[in-house]
């Protein structure tokens, strides 16, 4: 990892290229299950780099589940190791820790031009399954459960969020996964880093609410959503001006018809439903780069666009024309 690795990604990054952080799965320090972090890693980095040196029974598990979602690969392994079968047909850089290797940055050109090329948006990512049907669009592979609860409670959401560098967009009726205390420091620590956050929420008196609701349902009044939207509004409010990077507008115009979170690696999109409640509505995990990220993320450009009358930069409020 010191020697190779990171050595290609600050390559990248003093060459003008994009500036990658390189994580190893046994450096995750946040709580919780190992496994549910691997994965959520898997699905969400920028890409994977699998060593096969050694065998290593977990690293062919964890690329079995990369290659099956059709992730960006790079593949490396020490010189004069046997590779399996099925894996050995795959580009694989076979790398040696000699000193004047290491001395010379034999490995690293190569390394960083692999990278490179996984990185392009013209990359398709070999498939595994390519005879079964997947959520996926073209050769891009969509995760979707078929319950939002399926996903986990919002820690699981907060820990995507939390990886976030450039980008967070939030929108939604009343947000509510935003308002414990675990979601509430994700949201604190992107405002010290400065990282941009958009925020858009519905307005209380947005027309089109009532017809939103379902009544019907155990828990849903409209009065309750209301209220509800107002609190999350004014908490959101209290953000964008203790953080600069923060902004939030009401939707007075037009109709959020899901739940939207943007990261610059994901998007996680909770369909409304009339019939159902938010904790049993589908919820579709989205690679940045797909075309559903990309028509989710057109759909949060247009409405904020959209309401930018009801901009509130750093709590100030908008001018009025007489």
């Amino acid at each position: 990892l010191n020697y190779l690795i990171r050595p290609a990604l600050d390559e990248i990054a003093n060459g003008g290229g994009p500036v990658i952080e390189a994580i190893r799965s046994d450096e995750m320090g946040d709580p919780g299950r190992i496994e549910e972090q691997m994965l959520n890693a898997i699905l969400t980095y920028d890409f994977c780099i699998a060593d096969l040196s050694g065998h290593n029974p977990n690293v062919f598990y964890e690329l079995a589940i990369a290659q099956a979602v059709e992730r960006p690969v790079v593949l490396l392994c020490r010189a004069g190791a046997p590779l399996p079968f099925d894996v050995k047909d795959y580009r694989t850089i076979e790398y040696d820790l000699k000193p004047k290797s290491i001395k010379e940055d034999v490995w690293v050109p190569l390394i960083k031009k692999q990278i490179e090329a996984v990185l392009d948006q013209k990359y398709v990512p070999p498939s595994l399954l390519k005879e079964y049907s997947q959520f996926r669009e073209g050769t891009r592979s969509y995760l979707l459960n078929s319950e939002s609860k399926e996903f986990g409670d919002p820690p699981k959401f907060n820990t995507i969020v939390r990886q976030t560098r450039s980008r967070c967009d939030l929108m939604g009726v009343c947000l509510s996964s935003w308002a414990s205390t675990s979601s509430q420091e994700v949201l604190h620590e992107l405002g010290r880093r400065k990282v941009p956050v958009r925020i858009l929420i519905m307005d209380s008196d947005n027309p089109a609410l009532s017809n939103m609701i379902n009544e019907g349902l155990a828990n849903e009044s409209l009065k309750g959503v209301q209220f509800s939207a107002r609190k999350k509004y004014q908490f959101f409010e209290g953000m964008s001006k203790k953080y600069s990077s923060f902004e939030t507008r009401r939707i007075t115009k037009g109709l959020p018809h899901a739940q939207i979170i943007l990261t610059d690696s994901t998007a996680l999109v909770l369909q409304y439903m009339y019939s159902r409640g938010t904790a049993e509505s589908p919820l579709l995990q989205l690679p940045k780069g797909t075309e559903l990220y990309d028509a989710f993320s057109g759909e949060f450009e247009v409405l904020w666009q959209l309401n930018r009358a009801n901009r509130r930069p750093n709590g100030q409020k908008a001018s009025k024309k007489a």
